[in-house]
C-alpha cells in the first residue's frame, strides 16, 4: 500500500490519498480528482525533468536545477504558477507533493511558486527520496487521457522508449502492429475464454469480446505514408473489415485501454481516466473487471471515473477472486462542509463484493431520481 501526499496544491491545502493497486477516484465534479492525478504526473514530469539515470531506472537523489513545465507534458495545462495555490492559501511560496510506503519510505518534492507568474515550478533542495523503488522511477510509466483519439482513417507513427500507445491513444495501431508476433502472456491477463491464438491481436480480441461482443480488430502499416491503421469486424461487417470512422467512438476509446493493460509491465502506474467514456452500461462493468484482473497482475492502476457501472466491475471481479479485497481502494472525493478542502473518504471491497459503506452522494443518484418520480407519480 501507497499514499499521495498534497500539500498547498489547487483545491487541496493538505490531503492524504490512500493508493493500492487498484486505486479509484470518485466523486462529484470540482472535486479534487483531476488534481490528485495531476500531482502524480507532475511529479512523475519532475522525475524527468530532474533526475539522474542510473542502472535502468531514475533517481531523484539530488536536484540539477531545472525548472519544471506546467503545461503541455502528460496534457497538464496547469497555467501559470499562481493558478496552482489554492486561493485561501496561508502560504503561497511553496507547493508539495509526496508519494510514501510508509512513513520511512517516501519520496517528497517541495517546490518554489517563484513571482507566481511562470509557466513553471522549481523543485527546491533538500528533497527527500527514502523510497529507491517507488513506481514513479520505472522508466515504464502509462497514462491515458480522458481525452482519447476518436475514429481515425489512420494513425502516426513514432520512436518510442518503451511500448505505448501514447496520452490519448494516438499510437494504439502503431503499438498492436509492432507486438503482434512479440507479445507473450504470462499472467492472468490471458482470457482464456475468447482466446482464439497466440498473437497480440488476439489477446485483444479476446477481451473486446468479452467486453464489446462481436467486436475484433486488426492492424495493418502503411510503409508510404508512414502511418498504421486498425481495421474493425462486428457482427454486421460480415466477415468484410470496415474503417474505424464507420464505428463508433466506444471501440477507439476502450482499444487504448486493452492494450496498455495487457502490455503495462509489473510494479508500473497505469493511471486511466474516464475508461468508460462512449461505452454502454454492460461495457463499462466489464472495463472494471478488466482493469482489476490488470491490477491483480502486480500494475498499480489507478482509476478516475464517474461511473457506477465500473464499480459494480470491481465488486464483481471481487466476489469472483479475480482480484484480492486488500488490493482495492475506491477514494470518494466529496465536497467538505468545512469549505477548505474537498473530503477524501476511503472505501474498501469485502469478499463478496460489498462495499464497506456507502458515504452519502456516492452513486445515489439513481435512487433519488425513482424517489423524486415516485412523488410525482402520487402527486398526480
Amino acid at each position: 500500500m501507497m499514499y499521495l501526499r498534497i500539500k498547498n496544491f489547487k483545491c487541496f491545502h493538505d490531503a492524504e490519498i490512500p493508493l493500492r493497486k487498484l486505486s479509484v477516484f470518485v466523486g462529484s465534479n470540482g472535486n479534487g480528482k483531476s488534481s490528485a492525478i495531476q500531482s502524480l504526473l507532475f511529479m512523475r514530469q519532475t522525475i524527468e525533468h530532474c533526475a539522474q539515470w542510473e542502472n535502468g531506472q531514475y533517481n531523484l537523489t539530488e536536484l540539477n536545477g531545472l525548472n519544471v513545465p506546467l503545461n503541455d507534458g502528460y496534457c497538464l495545462s496547469l497555467g501559470n504558477s499562481d493558478y496552482v495555490v489554492p486561493v485561501d492559501a496561508d502560504v503561497r511560496d511553496t507547493i508539495t507533493m509526496c508519494l510514501a510506503a510508509d512513513a520511512n519510505r517516501m519520496l517528497s518534492v517541495a517546490y518554489d511558486i517563484n513571482t507566481g507568474r511562470e509557466l513553471w515550478l522549481t523543485p527546491k533542495a533538500p528533497l527527500i527520496n527514502s523510497f529507491p523503488d517507488n513506481p514513479l522511477y520505472f522508466q515504464e510509466f502509462y497514462y491515458l487521457n480522458a481525452e482519447r483519439l476518436g475514429p481515425r482513417l489512420a494513425q502516426s507513427m513514432k520512436f518510442y522508449d518503451y511500448p505505448n500507445v501514447g496520452f490519448q491513444g494516438e499510437y494504439t495501431a502503431q503499438m498492436i502492429a509492432d507486438m503482434n508476433y512479440n507479445f507473450v502472456a504470462e499472467d492472468v491477463r490471458t482470457n482464456e475464454e475468447f482466446l482464439t491464438g497466440s498473437r497480440f491481436e488476439h489477446h485483444i480480441n479476446a477481451w473486446l469480446q468479452f467486453i464489446l461482443p462481436g467486436v475484433a480488430i486488426s492492424s495493418h502499416y502503411d510503409d508510404r505514408t508512414h502511418t498504421a491503421r486498425i481495421a474493425v469486424q462486428n457482427s454486421y461487417s460480415k466477415g468484410t473489415p470496415i474503417v474505424p470512422t464507420n464505428t463508433g467512438f466506444g471501440i477507439s476509446y476502450v482499444l487504448p485501454v486493452i492494450v496498455t493493460g495487457l502490455l503495462a509491465q509489473k510494479e508500473r502506474f497505469f493511471i486511466v481516466e474516464n475508461p468508460e467514456a462512449h461505452l454502454h452500461p454492460s461495457a463499462q462493468s466489464r472495463i472494471g473487471q478488466f482493469l482489476a484482473i490488470v491490477a491483480s497482475a502486480g500494475i498499480n492502476v489507478v482509476i478516475e471515473t464517474h461511473s457506477d457501472h465500473v464499480i459494480n466491475g470491481i465488486q464483481i471481479a471481487a466476489a469472483e477472486q479475480k482480484i484480492s479485497p486488500e488490493d482495492v481502494v475506491i477514494n470518494f472525493f466529496a465536497h467538505d462542509d468545512s469549505g477548505i478542502q474537498p473530503s477524501v473518504t476511503p472505501i474498501g471491497v469485502r469478499e463478496k463484493g460489498e462495499l464497506t459503506h456507502w458515504p452519502k452522494g456516492f452513486f445515489d443518484q439513481s435512487q433519488l431520481d425513482y424517489s423524486y418520480l415516485v412523488k410525482l407519480r402520487r402527486n398526480v
